[in-house]
């Protein structure tokens, strides 16, 4: 992994950490509260996120990797639903797990010159793989300051 590579990849993999640490203690019943005042539970933050790895995966790479049907519960500006209509939280999971893998094996491979290169699939935001995968990393901070918040209203503990 070339230098700029493994500094992406050492965001996404913290973030991932964060990912799992603010996820600890959540009960079943707790992945599908909102709490007054927060725009969605943590089931849609899980999958937002796992579902936009695979939209940010398809401009890095052309490939459609997105789950079918996750657009339309987790893009930008979906609304909450009934939890009966979301996946699972090991639904989730593995779908962030997988996309992780697939965003390793991407950087694995890129070259510096790849990373300056445009998107592999049309974007009126980003002008190269570079800045694709800078937002991602602050993406990710940002709903997983989210996870955390939402974890504290629910009621659970101090992590640090």
């Amino acid at each position: 992994m070339n230098p700029t590579s493994h500094a992406l990849w050492l965001g996404l993999e913290r973030s991932n950490a964060f990912i799992d640490t603010f996820s600890a203690g959540l009960e079943d019943g707790d992945w599908f509260r909102q709490p007054p005042g927060l725009p969605n539970p943590p089931i849609w933050i899980l999958g937002h996120l796992a579902h936009t790895r695979a939209r940010f995966l398809e401009l890095l790479t052309g490939r459609n990797v997105c789950e079918e049907g996750w657009g339309d519960l987790f893009d930008m500006g979906t609304e909450p639903r009934d939890p009966s209509g979301y996946p699972s939280r090991e639904a989730c999971r593995a779908a962030l797990d997988a996309r992780l893998a697939d965003l390793k094996a991407y950087l694995e491979t890129a070259t510096v010159e790849d990373l300056q290169g445009p998107p592999s699939a049309p974007s009126e935001y980003f002008d190269s793989k570079a800045s694709v995968l800078v937002f991602l990393t602050h993406h990710e901070a940002h709903h997983t300051g989210g996870l955390s918040l939402t974890r504290r209203l629910l009621g659970k503990g101090r992590l640090f």
